[in-house]
């Protein structure tokens, strides 16, 4: 698969990670205060993540050159699981200029 080809597909499991995210977090978690909402959200993120990258096999690290097998998916997971914005901020400081 092409650079860009890998940066989308982990650009729409960022959204999906998000959307679920914010969708279970407007149902189930509305009755917690803030501060505890935020890290449930992060933790949530985080496994959801990584969860959906090792099981598409999902490697941005991989198509920059660095070959890490399932570590580098992981290190994907966790970068999806912050979101789309952040995701979009990593790649273009990675992209070669």
């Amino acid at each position: 698969m092409e650079p860009t080809g890998v940066f989308f597909t982990a650009l729409v499991l960022a959204f999906v990670v998000e959307a679920v995210l914010e969708y279970v977090a407007g149902i189930w978690w509305k009755p917690l205060a803030n501060a505890t909402r935020s890290k449930v959200m992060m933790a949530f993120g985080l496994v959801f993540g990584v969860a959906v990258c090792v099981l598409y096999s999902v490697d941005l690290l991989a198509e920059l050159g660095l070959e890490a097998g399932v570590v580098g998916q992981v290190i994907t997971g966790v970068i999806i699981g912050r979101g789309s914005e952040f995701l979009h901020t990593f790649y273009n400081r990675l992209k070669p200029k």
